[in-house]
């Protein structure tokens, strides 16, 4: 069967090496992670150092200085309510 043509390696197919290739551990699973997680005030210290080196970095090159974004992790100043003077002027 492997004469007929169309069936089998073509004639200038190279020799197949003796020795089998080295496959890759497919089924192995690194170690699990050993390290915990950051805080929201260790997340907010390592933000405020990265736009710190960020700013120093365009000043060095005379780019101007960003305006840093608000952070969800620090408390902002909640503005006060409205509370209707009186409940008479309502409708219901």
């Amino acid at each position: 069967m492997s004469q007929l043509p169309a069936v089998g390696l073509p004639a200038d197919a190279p020799e197949r090496p003796n020795d089998p290739l080295a496959y890759p551990a497919v089924h192995d699973i690194p170690p699990s992670r050993n390290s915990v997680t950051l805080t929201s005030i260790e997340q907010q210290q390592m933000q405020d150092q990265l736009l710190d080196a960020r700013d120093q970095q365009q000043n060095s090159v005379g780019i101007a200085k960003q305006k840093r974004p608000k952070s969800p992790l620090r408390p902002q100043a909640q503005p006060k309510p409205i509370v209707p003077v009186s409940s008479s002027q309502s409708i219901y």
